[in-house]
């Protein structure tokens, strides 16, 4: 998604904390791997342990850390359309 400002969203990636790769084994520590990936890599695993049943978050912050995501806030605020604000100045 190309913003006005030139710029390109960047979705939001995690990556395994080092200290946390025996929790999670199989998922290479320290790289950066999109975070809606990651979360289903995250549950496939714990379905296939049969660690119980989906509940909390997948990437717990105490072992992931996280990057870009999102969009500026100003972007995220709602937003009134074009025609509804020419309606309302009368055109």
């Amino acid at each position: 998604m190309k913003r006005e400002s030139g710029g390109h969203y960047q979705p939001r990636e995690a990556r395994l904390l080092p200290a946390s790769a025996h929790v999670f084994p199989g998922i290479p520590p320290g790289v950066w791997i999109q975070a809606a990936t990651m979360a289903d890599i995250v549950w496939t695993r714990r379905l296939q342990r049969a660690e119980g049943w989906l509940v909390g978050r997948a990437l717990d912050p105490a072992h992931f850390e996280f990057r870009y995501g999102g969009l500026p806030q100003a972007e995220t605020e709602l937003r009134r359309r074009a025609a509804d604000r020419l309606r309302s100045e009368g055109d």
